[in-house]
């Protein structure tokens, strides 16, 4: 019961480290996106129009700023200092600090992805558990890289810089990833794209089982924290 307790008040206070503000964002976002499909709806634009912005809000944009704001907390952290006098490991505290902002982002795309099927039927293109694949996918990669690439970089900006112009790609050539087999499975936006097509299933797996490999990376990284000294994003 006392290590419950211990775990909890643990984990209250990493949630107070990160701040409100960092879990309050993808509530912003799913506000926003909400006003907008209100706004549509009222002024009796096509379906197919929403259904596609809801999807991208989905698929595209909660995914990215989840990395961004995962970037941020891999490269921040006044406490430095002392959370290497710890006796847990450093990366044990900072993968909990990524869990828990990846976990409520996720949570929120779920909640998003159950409301739509409630309330606008229409939208999701997928079966609800297959159609669960469309924003898991795509935030696990780009957090796993955004956390990776600022980590390597020492940079939060640089790392969203990369991943931001990566993403304004896909979304700009979406043609030519879709049609190229090798590009196939680094193709972040196949649901909004191309969600007949034949790899679709196989994308969501690889870009899960990617993110996977990013991860394993990120905790690799870790095992030597000291090397945050060294031109540290402050």
């Amino acid at each position: 019961m006392m290590t419950q307790f211990l775990h909890l008040d643990h984990l209250r206070y990493e949630v107070h480290i990160l701040g409100p503000v960092l879990f309050f964002i993808p509530l912003a976002l799913v506000a926003v996106f909400v006003g907008l499909t209100g706004m549509f709806l009222l002024g009796h634009v096509v379906h197919i129009l929403i259904a596609s912005l809801l999807i991208a809000a989905l698929e595209a944009c909660l995914p990215l700023a989840a990395g961004i704001i995962l970037s941020t907390v891999a490269v921040q952290d006044a406490s430095l200092e002392l959370l290497l006098t710890l006796p847990v490991s450093y990366r044990r505290i900072v993968f909990l600090r990524f869990a828990l902002i990846l976990g409520w982002t996720l949570l929120v795309e779920w909640g998003a992805s159950l409301a739509l099927s409630a309330f606008l039927p229409w939208v999701p293109v997928k079966p609800l558990a297959t159609f669960q694949l469309t924003w898991l996918a795509p935030s696990l990669w780009l957090s796993g890289a955004c956390i990776l690439l600022a980590l390597l970089l020492r940079n939060q900006a640089s790392s969203g810089a990369i991943l931001g112009c990566v993403w304004i790609m896909q979304l700009l050539f979406h043609g030519f990833f879709a049609q190229n087999g090798w590009a196939q499975p680094w193709f972040l936006f196949a649901t909004l794209y191309t969600p007949d097509a034949s790899f679709w299933l196989t994308n969501r797996l690889e870009l899960i089982a990617t993110a996977l490999v990013l991860f394993a990376a990120v905790w690799w990284f870790l095992r030597d924290p000291e090397r945050r000294f060294f031109g540290e994003d402050i």
